[in-house]
């Protein structure tokens, strides 16, 4: 017998069990350590660019603002498409990159563009905005609130809460969201700007030139040279008042700022504002830095919070709003848990299939093979989440697969009386090349997976990673750890009579059908068009809704300038959320939207017309609901009934990608007016089917604003220019940051505007000449029109665009009214509008066409594989057909059990395809080797089937039970693909152990029956 490195594993065992302590140590390390998160960091392919332009109409906006943008956006490398929207004051567009991008590199570029851009602008424009990480989330939110205390004076508290809590490593920043900004108001009275003959235009620039400190240089003092400083800068509002506008010469009077303006410290009316249930609230909101371990930091916040309510005063609430270390706590601990129920299932299933000794042995391939996935995932910066534990979970059931094939032949050896360390290292040269063989092909059904180039892709890469990792570890296992204690513990075995008597009725049978191969092989082709026709009516879906205790709810108030008018629609649903018995709380952000508490919520736009409110549910309470889509259902049709002056839609929140409506149409052409009726065709035609709620659009209505139309002629005449009545305009009617206070470390901003108010007061506002220095009444030189316009102006790539929302109730399927909708609209005539979906259907088709890329993909490389094993071009496509078969498996099970065929219940279709090979290989191996000891072809294959049922079986069954907790986890997200696995696995490995060698006896017969004649 040669000697090797398994001979020396078995030999010299202590080593070997040394090595396998230190390795268990270093993973337990390497969990400890390893950063934990909720789910997994996602690098979007998505941008928001915006600028603010003070008080610009919607159509000056677009024209002056967002075309500019647009025109830059378009040349940005790996550019896909853009959304852009004008309204009043502001322009954002939003950028999507193409998958295979390189997105440093785009945005890069980007920023340079946006920074060229800048000087093209209207000089009114701030600077331009760009963010690059919309995908940022708060990892804690506090709400800080008190019914006896003011914005101020909570904002105050939030600040030293914030201050104490920035201390602790790991955070990288604290914000406090919903104080109050105080600003310096300079409100100009137009009547004496006509007295004075002033313009409001050199007020703002008074102020400026005022505000001012010059560093004066060095001078000779006392012997020393120091520096020599001109105090100039504003220290108080009392100094702003007291600035000299002028003097008049005649009377020699000094006409001061405070003489025709008021100057008082205000709120901004910008921002928005924060309630905790009915109270004023703050929040706190916490970041956590890269790559650390959230659960270990959040037990230092605990105890600074712990300290932190001790000194707060007993009427101030605070409140945990988000908490991402408790809950990836309770999600991982709820995964390990499955883990260590599936390693159960698992050891009991060996334990009875091959007995107590045996099956402590063929179980610490689990442990250990866990613990170097650990080692391998601190050294490759894999993070603990739920897609990660997931991973372990699917690869759990697999890592006792080596180790049964090696000790299953080790025992065979030892059963028929060989030597113990023969045995064991006959027994792994034995089945070492196919186990290798059956685990590279299951690590290349995986590794495709890591090509597909979506957000969705990222959301899921570390998936087979992880699996690919765990597999080779069990390999290594196998190979060295399983013999050296097989040697130890293993010893002849007794005859089992139940595994004789399962085993007797298996041959029987595959006796029997190898004798009737045309009815075997009509029935298989019978199953696959059984699983053909059950997929053409299976459901459909792109990524499940998140399983969490939060749901959110978005509010659109009918007043797009009032917000006044939108806190009073927060407050209606408010009260009605907070009589319902599964509503535990709620915090609402009435102007702006929540900071983002969850890293699949879309990025939004600030405006005094929306809101945000975050709802903490808890369905036990009422024991109405069953699932949060059916309590949402519920809300929606209060709100609907109930609401008025505004659009309230309730959500859940996504998992993956997201997509928002399941059902998106987008409606573009060059007429807005004919965009607006299609939109109120379709939106008519799709309340008319059965299923559809929340059927809503992006558009607005009408609305009747002013216009200013300038006398050219006049404007020349007294040499004003357009310019001069637009800027004079917007700083009465929008106000204009003049400069910046500083004192004691505060800043607020002195913001100059008048005190116009009515059409009638605003034609009497002075308009001045810069070229000229002379002055005109508005009225004089403008007319004024009402008319109606759309406050917004909506694009998609550079097209005028308008889309429609449409959601889905539980019961129906979002595909089949799109399929509606779709054979409506080719029976309505559209004129000037082109009509585009968007929606789940297109997600599902983009997505799932790539899993099927990499499906066809792993199939070759699987072939190439058995190729080169087999040296056969027959025997691999033999072994393939089982594929086919586990995927009609993976269907009936969806359908048996009434799941969706989802993006991850499509993962674990394609996952099988290198799963079921493995049974197949180990298979097809056995029966050329009873061939080459001199059986005929149909003894080969009866004798091979039966020798390796118990190891298939065993292998077959240990997978299926270690998914089974994810099966009954009750997770929208993983039950799908578990039960595609288990299904697809259980089908299959039985039709395995038929098909493979009637297929193979009937096949090779033939191919010898050629070849003799």
């Amino acid at each position: 017998m040669k000697k090797g490195v398994i001979f020396n594993a078995v030999k010299s065992r202590k080593i070997t069990f040394f090595l396998t302590v230190a390795v268990l140590i270093w993973g337990l390390y390497s969990y400890y350590i390893l950063p934990k998160q909720e789910y997994p960091d996602i690098k979007a392919p998505v941008a928001l660019v915006s600028v603010v332009y003070p008080g610009a109409a919607p159509e000056i906006v677009e024209k002056l603002v967002t075309r500019k943008i647009e025109d830059e956006i378009v040349k940005v490398p790996g550019f896909d498409y853009m959304n852009s929207y004008s309204n009043h004051n502001v322009s954002v567009v939003f950028v999507r990159l193409e998958p295979d991008a390189d997105i440093d590199s785009a945005w890069e570029d980007l920023r340079l563009r946006m920074n060229d851009l800048q000087g093209k602008l209207p000089k009114e424009c701030k600077n331009v905005e760009i963010n690059t990480d919309l995908v940022d989330t708060a990892g804690v939110i506090l709400s800080l609130s008190g019914e006896n205390y003011t914005n101020n004076e909570l904002n105050d508290i939030a600040e030293n809460i914030k201050s104490e809590l920035s201390e602790i490593k790991g955070i990288s920043k604290f914000e406090v969201n919903g104080k109050e900004e105080n600003n310096i108001f300079v409100d100009v009275d137009y009547k004496k700007l006509n007295v004075y003959r002033l313009s409001i235009d050199e007020i703002l620039n008074r102020i400026k030139a005022e505000n001012v400190e010059i560093p004066s240089g060095n001078i000779s003092y006392n012997g020393n040279k120091i520096s020599l400083k001109t105090k100039g800068a504003y220290e108080s509002v009392e100094d702003i008042k007291n600035t000299i506008l002028y003097v008049i010469k005649e009377t020699g009077e000094t006409i001061k700022l405070g003489d025709i303006a008021k100057v008082y410290i205000g709120r901004d009316s910008g921002g928005n504002k924060i309630k905790f249930n009915k109270s004023n609230a703050v929040l706190l909101c916490g970041y956590f830095k890269e790559n650390k371990n959230i659960v270990l930091i959040g037990k230092e916040i605990d105890r600074k919070l712990y300290s932190i309510k001790d000194k707060l005063p007993s009427d101030i609430e605070l409140n945990k709003v988000l908490y991402q270390p408790e809950s990836i706590r309770t999600s991982i601990n709820s995964f390990i848990i499955n883990l260590l129920e599936g390693m159960i299932f698992v050891i009991i299933v060996v334990l009875i299939g091959m007995g107590i000794r045996n099956a402590l042995i063929i179980s610490t391939a689990i442990p250990v093979s866990i613990m170097i996935t650990f080692v391998f995932m601190n050294l490759l910066g894999i993070k603990i989440h739920q897609i990660s534990i997931s991973a372990l979970i699917v690869a759990l059931g697999m890592l006792v697969d080596n180790a049964i094939v090696v000790s299953d032949a080790i025992q065979a050896r030892l059963d028929s009386g060989q030597e113990k360390m023969e045995a064991c290292i006959m027994g792994i040269k034995e089945v070492a090349v196919p186990v290798f063989t059956s685990t590279i092909t299951t690590v290349a059904a995986f590794l495709p997976l890591l090509l597909l180039s979506s957000i969705a892709g990222e959301y899921i890469s570390s998936l087979p990673i992880i699996v690919s990792i765990s597999l080779f570890a069990s390999y290594i296992v196998a190979l060295f750890l399983t013999p050296a204690m097989a040697y130890i513990f293993f010893d002849k075995r007794k005859s089992n009579s139940r595994q004789w008597i399962i085993r007797t009725w298996f041959n029987n049978f595959l006796t029997k059908s190898i004798k009737r191969r045309g009815i075997v092989i009509l029935t298989s082709f019978l199953l696959i068009a059984l699983g053909f026709w059950l997929f053409s009516d299976i459901d459909l879906q792109f990524f499940p809704k998140a399983d969490t205790d939060i749901i959110y709810i978005d509010l659109k108030a009918d007043h797009k300038n009032d917000i006044s008018e939108t806190e009073k629609l927060t407050a209606e649903v408010s009260d009605l959320l907070l009589k319902q018995k599964e509503v535990q709380w709620i915090v609402s952000s009435v102007g702006d939207s929540l900071p983002k508490f969850y890293n699949s919520l879309p990025a939004t736009i600030a405006s005094s017309d929306v809101a945000q409110i975050m709802v903490k549910i808890d369905l036990r309470n009422g024991k109405r609901f069953q699932k949060n889509n059916e309590i949402t259902e519920y809300l929606q049709d209060i709100f609907d009934k109930n609401i008025k002056g505004g659009r309230v839609t309730v959500n859940q929140l996504e998992q993956g990608e997201p997509i928002g409506a399941p059902i998106r149409i987008r409606i573009t052409g060059d007429d807005i007016q004919k965009i607006e009726e299609a939109v109120g065709r379709i939106e008519d035609e799709l309340k008319k089917i059965p299923g559809t709620m929340k059927v809503e659009d992006d558009l607005w209505n009408r609305q009747r604003e002013l216009n200013v139309y300038l006398d050219d002629t006049k404007l020349s005449l007294h040499g004003i220019t357009k310019y001069d009545v637009q800027n004079q305009i917007n700083i009465a009617l929008y106000g204009r940051e003049a400069t910046v206070l500083r004192k004691d470390g505060d800043e607020k901003n002195i913001i100059v505007r008048s005190n116009v108010k009515t059409l009638e007061e605003l034609k009497y506002l002075p308009i001045k000449s810069e070229v000229t220095s002379g002055t005109m009444l508005l009225k004089d030189i403008a007319v004024f029109k009402s008319e109606l316009q759309s406050p917004s102006i909506n694009k998609y790539n550079r097209k005028i665009s308008a889309t429609i929302l449409c959601d889905v109730k539980s019961d129906y399927r979002a595909i089949d009214i799109q399929n509606v909708i779709s054979d409506k609209l080719d029976k309505i005539n559209l004129k000037g509008v082109d009509v585009t979906f968007d929606g789940e259907k297109e997600k599902i088709r983009e997505n799932f066409g790539n899993v099927g890329e990499t499906a066809i993909f792993a199939i070759v490389i699987i072939y190439i594989i058995l190729l080169f094993q087999f040296k056969s071009f027959i025997q691999p496509l033999i072994i393939m057909l089982t594929i086919p078969f586990s995927a009609v498996g993976s269907i009936i099970g969806l359908r048996l059990f009434k799941q969706p065929l989802s993006f991850t219940a499509l993962l674990g279709v394609v996952s099988l395809i290198g799963i079921v090979v493995n049974n197949a290989i180990v298979l097809l191996d056995y029966i050329n080797y009873e061939i080459r000891i001199g059986k005929n072809l149909d003894e080969a294959c009866s004798d091979a089937a039966g020798k390796r049922f118990r190891p298939i079986m065993l292998t077959t069954i240990t997978t299926i039970m270690g998914l089974t907790p994810l099966a009954l986890s009750g997770s929208e997200f993983f039950r799908p693909m578990a039960i595609a696995l288990m299904a697809g696995l259980m089908i299959s490995t039985f039709l395995t152990l038929v098909i493979i060698p009637v297929v193979y006896n009937m096949v090779i017969g033939k191919l010898k029956t050629i070849k003799n004649n």
